[in-house]
């Protein structure tokens, strides 16, 4: 049966062995004795007149039990143990996801390939499961193989940021059981473990320089520019160098030097020629954020029509003015939005589809809407102020069951949504020209977020920037005989496109900075035209990474749970005592010598 040792430092018990023998090789000083015969001469002629020396080792009965003795001390303090049968160890293995963990992938190779090896020397059969922390993937590794579980390691990718590995540690401690051993690795350290997990952080602080953040500016002239921030995450001053990448062409390499944990500007315009580009700096550790592929924003145009008097035009005329990417529909065309006016005196039915109304009448009283403002939690109105409206009592629209309220005062709603098989409406359900709406943000910002929830829902071509594994708020056919979403990506200079299997599911921008394109069918253009950069500066910066294993421990519990001690120990003891004894009266009985 296989068996393990406890304490494998009682072997340096063994070193009494040749001490052993060194005793032995060294003779005593001869004595005299007088006797009054001669046939004892032969005997007493080997004996050393010299005093301690060494000489020939003799075989001798305390020589044999004292060597029996060592032999028996060292078994003891080894603490041997046998192997139980059936015994299965299970080991799970939660990975941090986080980005920064991509840096530290040879150790991570290393690290655990170590220590599953002296895990799994303590018991005869040792199943795996590794899972990721993200919780987004299948799990990388279930089986008994370490060879493979290394080998599954490698089309693991973190690219995760920073999250909590709460639910992963509680899936994983679930999947081993309570008997089972939970390993957290990690490039950081992380203290009160859940789930009595135990970290093996493989991290070291690295220095990094990347690119941090980006911002497009549109000029007055119309020209687009870029501006991003390139950082030093480290304590000590870095040199590099950066330059622009187009599909046609390549800028030479320009020098840009940081003083520790500095964040500076890169400034340009797009090129002339091109819709997008990438800026690259010079390689290093941490190559997430090496790269920043940039595409020219362009967002989803919006047809208005607006149906106005001329006691409102002028009040709406700013609001409309700075709306992005608006334009008048074109001849037979239907608009995205209409903007029209309602007239509690002349009613009329409104039209369907996505619109804008506002309440106009003629003939006011004089009195003021009265009590407190409500606000409901939606989007529309989220973080509005709107309690310094003044709007007169007025008679407006009827609230129907359909009718989502938004805004009300005392009891008279003031802003509501009006859903139709077309589209939704948003209802000013009070008298713009004789209110002060117009001059309050919160009715400016309350038509810009409406206009861009219009935008949102449109299917048409739009270009973005993206940050990786953004959510993408796209529009497109879910009707049952629509075609599939097709993505293709640009990574590196190789384009890979595969179909999006769940149309239903939230679709995200790649997990590595590039370019991509995802389209339904043969439109022409894709849907959206995107390019995915890393902006965690969490996980860029390597200055907190750590080393740190906490497993040395579990060792000893390991042997405890799955080998049983020698059942025989005590009388293993007995037995030393005995030798020990009987070399100690072999030693100490005096000599006889009988003459005739």
């Amino acid at each position: 049966m296989p068996f393990t040792f406890a304490n494998p430092l009682g072997f340096w018990a063994l070193l009494g062995i040749p001490a052993i023998i060194l005793i032995h090789f060294l003779q005593q000083k001869s004595t005299v004795v007088h006797i009054s015969t001669l046939f004892l001469l032969d005997h007493l002629q080997h004996q050393s007149v010299k005093g301690n020396q060494f000489d020939r080792l003799r075989s001798s009965i305390p020589l044999w039990l004292q060597l029996l003795a060592i032999l028996l001390l060292t078994w003891i303090l080894v603490q041997p143990r046998w192997m139980k049968a059936n015994a299965i160890q299970r080991i799970a293995i939660v990975l941090d996801s986080s980005a920064s963990m991509e840096t530290f992938r040879d150790n991570l190779y290393k690290e655990l390939n170590t220590e599953l090896r002296r895990l799994a020397s303590s018991v005869s059969h040792t199943e795996y499961v590794v899972v990721d922390s993200h919780l987004s993937k299948q799990p990388v590794f279930n089986g008994t193989s370490r060879a493979q579980l290394i080998q599954a390691l490698e089309t693991w990718k973190p690219l995760s940021t920073a999250h909590d590995f709460t639910p992963a540690l509680r899936i994983a401690r679930s999947l081993v059981g309570a008997e089972g051993t939970l390993i957290m690795v990690s490039d950081h350290l992380i203290e009160d473990l859940a789930y009595d997990a135990q970290l093996l952080a493989i991290g070291q602080p690295t220095p990094n320089v990347g690119f941090a953040g980006v911002r497009m500016i549109t000029r007055d002239d119309g020209q687009m520019l870029w501006k991003v921030l390139v950082r030093n995450y480290s304590d000590q001053q870095q040199k590099r160098s950066w330059f622009l990448h187009t599909d046609a062409q390549k800028s030479s390499p320009r020098p840009i030097e940081l003083a520790p944990s500095q964040t500076r500007s890169l400034q340009g315009a797009f090129p002339d020629d091109s819709d997008s580009f990438t800026l690259r700096i010079e390689n290093d550790a941490f190559a997430l954020d090496d790269q920043m592929p940039l595409i020219r924003p362009e967002k989803k145009q919006v047809t208005l029509a607006p149906k106005l008097t001329p006691e409102i035009q002028p009040l709406l005329q700013p609001v409309l003015e700075s709306l992005d990417q608006t334009s008048p529909p074109a001849p037979e065309q239907i608009a995205d939005l209409f903007i029209a006016v309602y007239k509690p005196l002349d009613p009329a039915p409104l039209d369907k589809g996505h619109g804008i109304v506002f309440l106009d009448r003629s003939i006011l009283p004089a009195n003021y809407l009265q009590g407190q403002i409500y606000a409901e939690h939606h989007p529309l109105l989220e973080n509005l102020n709107w309690q310094g409206l003044l709007a007169r009592s007025s008679a407006g629209l009827p609230l129907l069951d359909t009718d989502t309220p938004l805004l009300w005062q005392h009891d008279r709603t003031l802003i509501f949504l009006r859903p139709d098989d077309r589209g939704t409406k948003l209802i000013f359900n009070f008298d713009l020209a004789s209110s002060n709406a117009a001059h309050l943000p919160a009715f400016v910002v309350t038509i810009h977020r409406f206009v861009e929830s219009v935008r949102r829902k449109k299917i048409a071509p739009s270009q973005l920037n993206f940050e990786i594994t953004q959510v993408i708020d796209l529009a497109f056919d879910q009707s049952d005989n629509a075609p599939p979403l097709t993505l293709s990506t640009t990574i590196n200079q190789e384009t890979l496109s595969q179909d999006i299997p769940d149309r239903a599911a939230r679709l995200r921008a790649p997990e590595q900075p590039g370019f991509f394109a995802i389209s339904q069918g043969d439109t022409g253009s894709p849907l959206v035209s995107g390019a995915a950069h890393f902006a965690d500066t969490r996980e860029a910066d390597l200055q907190q990474a750590a080393s740190r294993n906490d497993l040395n421990k579990s060792e000893t519990d390991l042997i405890d749970q799955y080998t049983e001690q020698d059942a025989q120990w005590q009388m293993w003891i007995l037995i030393l005592c005995a030798c020990l004894l009987t070399s100690w009266y072999f030693v100490t009985r005096p000599t006889t010598l009988n003459a005739t």
